[in-house]
């Protein structure tokens, strides 16, 4: 077998984003490992976008190119903030610039999966998700998911946020339930519900839970959740 020199380590974890109506959540573990060895068990993948900022990214992948990211994007934030009298980068630009950073480093990528969340003029929730060249969706996207433990939770969001294969009771299987918003403390349930089951099934998941809400109600809070350590 030969062995040549590789730019990238998957360093682990996991990241989720729920968009609610007028609140959106990202989520991550603080595990940070290297194949079979844990680097760090406080490694925080969700960061704020400036210090009053409602925006809000996770990453995931590459440890190195990961906090590269969310430096790049805090900066350019703050930069507008600064040039433009104080007035706050729109969500959906925020995601423009993203994507733009992602693809022009597309010859050499960063290798970091990103979820960017936050709030729009209106005051309403927006999700974007990205691969490593900054493939997204302009639309947004009411739940997404990535790292390690994707496979596990991504069934597992699509059947609890949009109930993809959920029927209504009385049709015998013939109606299926329609979609609506979760509240706010649903939405965290599922949250914990979905890494406390990766921890269970994935050696690179666990630690921690760091879960950031960002509300039109109440703006910005955080909260660290323990996780298995084993």
């Amino acid at each position: 077998m030969r062995h040549g020199w590789n730019p990238y380590t998957d360093n682990g974890g996991s990241i989720i984003g729920i968009a609610g109506d007028d609140f959106v959540i990202l989520a991550g573990d603080t595990r940070h490992t290297s194949g079979y060895n844990i680097n760090s068990r406080d490694e925080r993948k969700v960061y704020r976008l400036g210090e009053n900022s409602s925006l809000v990214l996770a990453t995931v992948g590459f440890g190195a190119d990961a906090k590269d990211l969310a430096q790049t994007m805090r900066r350019a934030v703050e930069d507008f903030k600064f040039q433009h009298n104080l007035k706050d980068m729109t969500v959906s630009a925020a995601a423009q610039f993203l994507c733009t950073v992602l693809y022009g480093n597309r010859f050499f990528p960063k290798y970091a999966y990103c979820i960017l969340g936050g709030l729009d003029k209106n005051g309403k929730a927006r999700l974007y998700s990205y691969d490593p060249v900054g493939s997204y969706s302009k639309e947004g996207e009411s739940r997404a998911a990535a790292g390690a433990a994707s496979s596990l939770i991504v069934p597992f969001l699509d059947n609890q946020v949009e109930f993809k294969n959920q029927y209504i009771p009385s049709s015998k299987g013939t109606q299926e339930r329609p979609v609506e918003h979760l509240d706010r403390d649903t939405v965290v349930r599922l949250v914990k519900d979905a890494f406390t089951g990766a921890t269970e099934r994935h050696i690179e998941v666990g630690d921690g839970l760091q879960i950031v809400t960002v509300s039109a109600q109440d703006g910005y809070q955080e909260e660290i959740m323990p996780l298995k350590r084993d």
